[in-house]
């Protein structure tokens, strides 16, 4: 009965956000005129396949029970100082955006530092994080005449391989090698084992703080490239630009089955909630919901995933 019970359990938690998406998905395409129009689930596709970028890093810290609340803020920080560097300063933008992706990872890196090293709290670390990294962004926004950036900048977000964004191909490939890797690569497997039980892992001797830190500098990393890629794509910096992601990425991976005090998740599942959460703010904006009821929903949405995931493991570890 015990094993029954079990093998209910582990259906459910691999199978939320597939059947959460369907659901939705399946509301606003019976209940709206517009929401199944290929042009509306392109542009769906296509806004949730910038964000990706940023969700990747941010996977890794959830499974191993860290998080970065910082993400949304370096998000925004990537685009402005590509901005500053390119347009201001006269940079190559190839040279620009790599010199900021390099920063970003070793502030990612630095901050990996500081929760392995000195046993803080990732939250609390992150949190102040968030705030430096927003006043410098603020700082750097205000000290060059904003413009919209040139063709070539542009081009970033707009380059199509056929008729696709290459982003939404780079998205479902990127989804699809990760996920493997996560299922049979070592290293990757690692990030689950320390989610579980950190110090059982230093008993079998997993370098633990060495993968956090990495896992810290990914993070900054591909939310670094998900800004640049987001500034591209509206053409000019924004002090807005990543506003509230880190929130939105804390839903899309607990909705898609990770749990906040790590040992699951996964890129998919995590793709699979920011998807929601795409449908749910295009379906409530077609039918001309007022943005602050959809932060409440958004909230909602949320609050009951964070209280499912700790039903779910406390019937886990009945189990």
């Amino acid at each position: 009965m015990e094993r029954k019970q079990l093998k209910r359990h582990i259906k459910w938690s691999d199978y939320t956000g597939i059947i959460l998406v369907v659901l939705v998905f399946m509301l606003f395409a019976l209940t709206t005129d517009t929401f199944l129009s290929s042009s509306n689930i392109y542009s769906i596709l296509y806004g949730v396949s910038i964000q990706f970028f940023a969700v990747i890093g941010f996977t890794f810290l959830i499974i191993m029970g860290e998080i970065d609340l910082a993400v949304g803020s370096t998000y925004c920080l990537s685009g402005i100082f590509v901005g500053y560097l390119y347009a201001a300063e006269g940079w190559p933008l190839w040279l620009a955006i790599v010199v900021v992706l390099a920063a970003c990872g070793m502030f990612g890196y630095a901050v990996g530092v500081l929760v392995t090293r000195f046993r803080l709290n990732s939250m609390m670390v992150t949190l102040g994080s968030m705030s430096f990294v927003a006043g410098v962004a603020a700082v750097m926004f205000n000290s060059f005449v904003q413009t919209t950036y040139s063709q070539q900048y542009r081009a970033i977000a707009k380059w199509k391989i056929g008729q696709i964004h290459w982003t939404i191909i780079g998205m479902i490939l990127i989804t699809i090698i990760l996920e493997i890797c996560l299922k049979r690569v070592p290293v990757f497997r690692k990030m689950y084992y320390i989610g579980n039980n950190g110090e059982t892992s230093l008993l079998y001797g997993i370098k633990v703080d060495r993968i956090k830190r990495i896992a810290f500098m990914l993070s900054a990393l591909t939310a670094a490239l998900g800004g640049i890629i987001s500034t591209s794509r509206i053409s000019y910096s924004s002090l807005a630009t990543g506003e509230g992601l880190e929130f939105s990425l804390i839903t899309a991976c607990v909705v898609g089955g990770a749990s906040l005090d790590g040992g699951r998740g996964s890129i998919l599942r995590s793709l699979l909630g920011m998807l929601l959460l795409a449908m749910l703010t295009n379906g409530l904006s077609i039918y001309r919901i007022d943005p602050f009821i959809q932060n409440i929903v958004t909230g909602a949405i949320l609050i009951l995933a964070v209280f499912v995931d700790v039903r779910l493991d406390k019937k886990g570890a009945r189990a």
